[in-house]
Formats: C-alpha cells, structure tokens, sequence
C-alpha cells in the first residue's frame, strides 16, 4: 500500500470511514452550505479456478469500483442532525453502498445523498474467464437530494480474468471512466504455462500498479492517496500451472480488488476497499 495523506480536517470538514452503523454528525452552528461527498465501497476481485496442472482454468475477474455523488444543499434546510453510513468493502462480497441520511431507519426515501458500491468480480471457471464486476452505478439521489445542486458518477468496472488456454488478466487503466477511484485488474488464466496478472496503468497521479509475475505471486494493492483523492484497484494475481494461483492485490479506497490468478488451488480475489464520506461545511 502506497503512503495515505489524510485529507484536511479541522473544524469545517470531517471524514467517515465505515462502523457498521449510522453516525450522527451536527450541522455545525452559522454554517451556511454543506457539501457531502459519498463514494461507495469497491467489490472484490473474483477467484481464479482450481484444477489439476495441464487443465483449462479461467483468471479471476477484478471488482468494480463504487459510485461517486455529491451533494451541496443550504444548511438552514436541515435538521440540526444528520446520519452518515459509509460503505464496507470486503473479502468475496460487493461494495456497499455510502449515505447520508435524514433518519437512521434505512428508509430510502430519507436520503440526502448515496453513493452506490462496485460489484464483485466473478470467479474463473474450467470453461470461461471470471467476468469483469460491475461499475457501482449511478443513484437518483433521495426526496430531499432535490433542495440542493446533486450529481452521482458512475464507476468503473473492473478487468477480466485471463483466458482459459493461458493468458494474462487483463488490466486497466485508471482515470479512464474520469473518476478518482478504479476497479481492479483481472488475475491471470492458466493451461500449461504459468502467467502474469493485469495491471493498473497508472495516469495523472497514480503510478502504474504492476501485475504479479507469472506464477505463484500475489498482485499488488492499489494506490491511495490524499490532496486530491486518488485511489485505485488492486491488480491481478498471478497464474501457476502446477502450483498455487496467487491473491489478487486488496483495492484502494472506494476502488476494486484484483482478481485471483488461477492453479492447483485458485488464488483469491482482493479485498473491496472501503467507501468513505466526506463532510464539509461552509460558512
């Protein structure tokens, strides 16, 4: 994982990581405009397939990045109270979803502002590559989103794994669905010889985060960083024909896990990274 800056907090902004329950946050007194920046959780990356040497076995997908949406709305039309519930990623599951919220009851029709989290990637297979994870997709805001100026972005899917005749996961490129996460990179298919995994090119501030080498490796995490956000997916495990397929790397914040390299016994997807909110208030 690459160095994290956090961003500038202080009395005017604050950031939520996930807790697994809503958390209150007071409308700070004479603030005149909030503005709510949600992005959901990324999925995790898909495994790649397990089967004896010599055998046709699919990469594993990478995950899809969450969605990003903002809201800025006047702070004299809000309750003194407001509820944030930042998005998890994780291990074999999509990306949850991150919101900002009016009540605590989950009542869709209480949101101010939501993000939607990426789609796991798929799993490899004897026949066919793991599919690339859908992109977290964009929301039409909540009943109240309309009080303010509101725009949700949709993300980015992630790569596909590599072939089942042998071949190397696909990468992608980050920055390319112009957003500040990514999805993953797809984890590497094997037959006979031992492949790499997909890459994340790197673009603007982010390096290129490179696939692991052909065999047993596990890819890389991706790239965080602060001041401006700039998070991106995992790339792609490495495919071994007669040994372990390697783990997909775990994926930035909001951003896709690589996908697993296939072998003997299929390397794992990477963890979904988390969703976040970021509060800011102007006076």
């Amino acid at each position: 994982m690459f160095p994290f800056h956090l961003p500038k907090e202080g009395g005017n902004t604050r950031l939520f990581d996930p807790t697994g329950q809503y958390q209150a946050y007071n409308v700070p007194s004479g603030a005149t405009l909030l503005e709510m920046l949600c992005v959901g959780a990324g999925g995790a990356g898909g495994a790649g397939f397990s089967a004896a040497a010599a055998s046709a076995r699919g990469g594993g997908g990478g995950g899809g990045s969450g969605a990003v949406s903002r809201l800025i709305i006047p702070a004299s039309l809000l309750p003194p109270t407001i509820y944030l519930l930042p998005g998890f990623g994780g291990l074999g599951v999509a990306g949850q979803a991150s919101t900002v919220a009016l009540l605590t009851s989950g009542a869709a029709a209480a949101f101010l502002c939501s993000a939607n989290g990426g789609a796991l990637g798929g799993t490899g297979t004897g026949a066919a590559v793991g599919a690339a994870g859908a992109a977290g997709a964009i929301t039409l805001g909540g009943v109240y989103s309309a009080l303010g100026a509101f725009v949700s972005v949709a993300g980015q899917p992630g790569a596909a794994g590599g072939s089942v005749g042998g071949g190397a996961g696909v990468s992608l490129v980050f920055g390319g669905f112009s957003i500040f996460v990514s999805g993953g990179a797809g984890g590497a298919g094997v037959t006979a010889s031992d492949q790499s995994g997909g890459a994340i090119t790197g673009a603007g501030l982010c390096p290129t985060i490179q696939g692991a080498g052909s065999g047993s490796f596990d890819g890389k995490a991706g790239f965080e960083l602060w001041l401006p956000p700039t998070f991106s997916g995992g790339s792609g495990g490495g495919g071994s024909n007669a040994g372990n397929g390697g783990n997909g790397g775990a994926g930035g914040r909001g951003s896709g896990g690589g996908g697993g390299g296939a072998g003997v016994i299929g390397g794992q997807g990477g963890r979904g990274g988390n969703g976040f909110i970021l509060i800011t208030a102007l006076f």
